[in-house]
Order: C-alpha cells, then sequence, then structure tokens
C-alpha cells in the first residue's frame, strides 16, 4: 500500500528497466511482479510489490538491489521480498497472483512453486481453522 506518494503514470514501463536490470545481475535466479500492478486498472493507492529468488541468501545484497529498484522505477513505494527467506503464507499469496518478470532457471522456478503452492494449500486449510475457532471468520 502506498505511503508517501503515488506511482509515476508511466510505471509499467519503467518496469522493463527492472527485467534488464534483473537478467544481468549474477544472484537472481527469477522474479516476479505481484499485487496491485498485475492487475489491469491497479488502485490509486498500488505500490509496486516484488519478489525475488536468489542462489545464495547469505551473498545477496538486498538494500543494494532495492535502492536500484528505487533508482530505476523512480519511486520508494517498493515492496521487495527474498523468496528464499519468506514465509509460506506469503510465498503462496504471492503466487497466486504473480506475473513472472524474469526466470532464468524455469525448471527450479517450477519445483519451487509446485512444492511452495501445495504447503501453501496445506497451510490455508488449517489457517482457516483457527481463524473459524479464534475470531468466528474464514
Amino acid at each position: 500500500m502506498i505511503r508517501f506518494k503515488k506511482l509515476p503514470e508511466d510505471i509499467r514501463e519503467r518496469l522493463d528497466s527492472v527485467e534488464e536490470y534483473f537478467k544481468q545481475h549474477p544472484q537472481i535466479i527469477f522474479a516476479y511482479l505481484f499485487g496491485g500492478l498485475t492487475r489491469k486498472t491497479p488502485s490509486p493507492f498500488s505500490d509496486v510489490d516484488i519478489a525475488i529468488y536468489v542462489v545464495d541468501t547469505d551473498k545477496v545484497r538486498y538494500l543494494d538491489i532495492y535502492m536500484e529498484l528505487t533508482n530505476l522505477l523512480e519511486t520508494d513505494e517498493i515492496d521487495l521480498v527474498l523468496l528464499n527467506k519468506a514465509p509460506i503464507s506469503l510465498a503462496g499469496r504471492i503466487l497466486l497472483s504473480r506475473k513472472v518478470i524474469v526466470d532464468k532457471e524455469p525448471f527450479l522456478r517450477h519445483c519451487y512453486e509446485s512444492v511452495t503452492l501445495r504447503k501453501f494449500f496445506d497451510f490455508r486449510i488449517k489457517e482457516g481453522d483457527i481463524l473459524k475457532r479464534r475470531y468466528g471468520i474464514g
């Protein structure tokens, strides 16, 4: 959700530069756009939601990637998720609304998606039961 100011009008065109950056980045295996910008008409409160899967979480420089994204997109309204460390509740929801930005190893991406979605669907059943018992919703 937007915190400070609206996204630039040409944000979709600027996403092309993000794709090129990710293709050249040696640590990034695949990346997704998710959330409001994946819809045809994003809300005025949309931000840029990006998820990345990297080779080695110990060697990736998360803040450098984030800063480069803010420079390329000319906005601070970016949420960057490291899929390698994301909880199943978040990773599954990302996969449900994803748009692939870059995919250097399709087999690895398909394996990740398959395993993560199976775990997420199992989790959702338990989550629904917990919410129903605790709050009467779900």
